[in-house]
């Protein structure tokens, strides 16, 4: 179990939260959740309601569109440091993508209820999301435009 201050060193690692201050990520890690996941689990389906992101700690995951289908496509590889699921928590639809673990994996859960909480008081969390929206649309607008 990560005490509150490793949350908060892997917090840092984050690129969407490495340039917030030490109360905004005890915030944060104040209301994460630990996940241990082995390999070639599923931690979100397509197609599911979700209301929470998850922040890598430590593993690899995939995020496929159609998973299991014909036309099932890797979209992305993410690894430590990095995360997943962030739509869910700015919207009430079905998640886009199925996420698989490739490695073992430890993950911090963050759902949509607290992290409306922190960015009421912390909003520059909110302003490093919308960076890290756009970077992500770019990117998939070069893989499937060029």
């Amino acid at each position: 179990m990560l005490s509150t201050m490793d949350k908060m060193i892997h917090l840092k690692k984050i690129y969407v939260f490495s340039d917030l201050q030490v109360r905004e990520l005890a915030a944060i890690s104040s209301v994460t959740k630990e996940e241990d996941h082995g390999k070639d689990e599923i931690v979100v389906r397509e197609g599911e309601l979700g209301d929470t992101m998850f922040l890598i700690i430590s593993g690899e995951v995939s995020v496929i569109r159609n998973y299991e289908a014909q036309d099932e496509t890797v979209i992305a590889t993410i690894g430590q440091d990095d995360y997943f699921g962030e739509m869910a928590l700015f919207e009430d639809k079905p998640r886009s993508a199925t996420v698989r673990t490739n490695t073992e994996s430890k993950l911090l859960v963050l759902g949509k209820l607290e992290f409306e909480e922190i960015m009421r008081e912390f909003p520059q969390i909110s302003i490093n999301i919308c960076r890290v929206f756009s970077q992500r649309i770019r990117g998939l607008q070069k893989k499937f435009l060029s």
